[in-house]
């Protein structure tokens, strides 16, 4: 299949947008696990999840942060932290809203993180 040359010019573009890409995923991942983790926590509070799933899953967003952080250290972790705030405050006004109950809530975010840490395995490399 012949590309010509627009679509080679596109096939470049999307070549030369790819690092960036690929820093803004790692960021916006890694923010979506700090919202999770922030989720943990208020359920914790709200006697959704125990203290020995809390533990698990911060010893689990740890492990996460360091795997992006290492994989882009340009990441700016404060302001990804207010925004998993943000995040985590309108989910909980949608579950609100749902009236499904916040349990499956909670379970959700805690599975995610404990997933993504044993993906990320105990050498830190996926």
């Amino acid at each position: 299949m012949r590309l010509g040359t627009r679509g080679g010019s596109l096939a470049l573009s999307l070549v030369l947008m790819s690092g960036a890409a690929f820093g803004m995923s790692l960021s916006a991942a890694l923010k979506n696990y700090y919202a999770q983790f922030e989720i943990v926590l208020d359920c914790e509070e709200q006697a959704q999840l125990t203290t020995a799933e809390v533990d698990a899953a911060e010893v689990a967003i740890n492990k996460i942060e360091t795997y992006y952080l290492n994989k882009d250290s340009s990441i700016d972790k404060e302001h990804l932290l207010k925004q998993a705030v943000s995040d985590k405050n309108e989910g909980f006004r949608i579950m609100a809203r749902s009236g499904g109950g916040l349990r499956p809530y909670c379970q959700t975010s805690l599975s995610e993180l404990l997933a993504k840490a044993k993906e990320i395995g105990p050498s830190g490399q996926e």
